[in-house]
């Protein structure tokens, strides 16, 4: 999916501040095609063309770092995964974790064991603590199959994968719609009746 109309704010107003700050033209458009381009690692004929969540998030990121009034913004520049890992963890605390409440007493230790067990935490490192999902990369992995290198998904979006799949068979088990379950949780649902009530109330009423 391609950037929203706030998000082409944001980039302009940035872009702009880059120009200003670098005595460039912000007008030339074949000047920010080129540099938005080189931010995001290929070439684009539109701003619109941005991806909306990783090229997106690389392109403000290196705009802010040209500015240099961040080093973390350059940092994430040049690693997506910082702010892939963000979604993620987001995705899981926000909508997963209250949904797998309902049928799990004990969700925390629920997740520690899923994610210890993928990882062998306490066969390799012996640590003090137990992992949380802080503690796992969004970066993918990269593994030798055959002689041939593949990518396979991060450990954070495999502990995704994997709690999105037992929340399902629980559920199921539960005799709950998907619509059920997300109510309540006080989790926001995704079915075409709730989107509709809430586009409905979002509506300016006339006076």
């Amino acid at each position: 999916m391609t950037i929203t109309p706030a998000q082409r704010i944001s980039i302009m107003r940035t872009w702009q501040r880059v120009c200003k700050d670098r005595g460039w033209k912000s007008s030339d458009r074949d000047l920010r095609l080129q540099t938005f381009g080189e931010l995001i690692g290929r070439a684009i004929a539109s701003t619109d063309d941005v991806g909306r969540i990783d090229e997106c998030t690389k392109l403000m990121k290196g705009l802010t770092a040209m500015l240099g009034v961040s080093l973390q913004a350059a940092r994430e520049a040049d690693d997506t995964s910082i702010n892939q890992g963000r979604v993620l963890r987001h995705q899981i605390a926000g909508e997963l974790i209250p949904c797998l409440e309902l049928y799990i007493q004990d969700v925390p230790s629920y997740i520690t064991t899923i994610i210890e067990d993928k990882s062998r935490w306490w066969k390799l490192d012996r640590p003090a603590r137990s992992m949380t999902i802080l503690d796992l990369s969004a970066a993918p992995i990269f593994r030798t199959v055959n002689g041939e290198a593949r990518e396979f998904p991060s450990p954070l979006k495999q502990l995704q994968f994997t709690l999105a799949a037992r929340l399902n068979s629980l559920r199921k088990a539960a005799g709950h719609s998907i619509h059920d379950m997300k109510i309540k949780a006080s989790v926001p649902c995704g079915c075409s009746a709730c989107v509709s009530a809430r586009n409905l109330a979002e509506v300016p009423q006339p006076f």
